[in-house]
């Protein structure tokens, strides 16, 4: 899943990427995209993030859910299958195709609204959503994550619940750390935003940055979690077939490591969950 940094001269480049780019690329990759959930790092991915929706889910099904920045529907589709309604969002619309298409199939597109949006300008009034998710990294893909991160906590209701993901600063640093010190001294300097995170190049958190962006935007976050899924050697994530007790196994590790607080900020994703004061 993880693109290569874009790079002016030695240091990559810190900016956020033009809309434009952004859309085309997820154009292109949109119907080999859903492959990647039929490996083993994908299914750890779903396993982990999964577990933490799960924990908030509204329990009244006709709670109205946000999945911004949903791309293919990975995340829409089970909820509709639970019965919950369910607005996607994304920027890409060939993502969104898939989502359109694969809903149908299941019989699930009455349940399903499905809107073409930048996550940093959501089209919905404030809040619109009992629970809003943005996971698999649309916060750190955006062009301006700040303003992704107003946007969520605004359409999100109060007392409404928020599951984010974002790509870890401390694990781009682990990343650059021996083939280039001086990018990595950057980044654990915070003097450098940008870097190759587990879902492309993007903004990079630590847990304590994570926290205080979401706290100033009116979110009291309950838990910031570290997905480890990308310590594993890429010829095990990339397998399609592997025996359940190794799966059994490196999901509890997974699941131990994301909960362990003296090593969040390692995970190369943080995982944030949190409520709407």
């Amino acid at each position: 899943m993880m693109l290569c940094a874009r790079r002016r001269g030695d240091v990559p480049e810190d900016t956020p990427r033009k809309i434009k780019d952004v859309q085309k690329e997820w154009d292109e990759r949109s119907t080999s995209y859903d492959a990647y959930f039929n490996t083993f790092g994908g299914k750890l991915d779903e396993y982990l993030r999964w577990k933490l929706i799960k924990e908030s889910l509204p329990e009244d099904k006709a709670a109205r859910i946000l999945d911004a920045g949903g791309g293919t529907g990975m995340v829409a589709l089970p909820l509709a299958g639970m019965g919950y309604e369910v607005t996607v969002s994304d920027l890409s619309p060939g993502q969104l195709r898939v989502a359109e298409e694969k809903l149908r199939r299941h019989g699930l597109s009455e349940k399903v609204d499905i809107i073409e949006a930048d996550i940093a300008a959501l089209p919905f009034p404030d809040e619109l959503f009992d629970f809003v998710l943005a996971v698999r990294g649309p916060i750190s893909l955006s062009i301006d994550p700040s303003k992704a991160v107003v946007e969520l906590s605004r359409v999100t209701k109060r007392g409404g619940r928020i599951c984010v993901d974002v790509s870890s600063r401390y694990w781009a640093v682990i990343q650059e750390y021996g083939r280039d010190t001086e990018t990595a001294l950057k980044l654990i300097r915070s003097e450098l935003d940008h870097a190759c995170g587990a879902h492309g190049f993007g903004r990079v958190f630590s847990p304590e940055e994570l926290e205080e962006t979401f706290e100033s935007n009116g979110i009291e976050v309950t838990g910031i979690y570290g997905d480890f899924a990308y310590y594993l050697p890429e010829e095990m994530r990339k397998a399609t077939k592997w025996e359940e007790r190794s799966y059994d196994q490196v999901t509890e590790i997974l699941e131990r490591l994301s909960r362990e607080s003296s090593v969040t900020g390692m995970g190369n994703d943080l995982i944030l969950v949190g409520k709407k004061y």
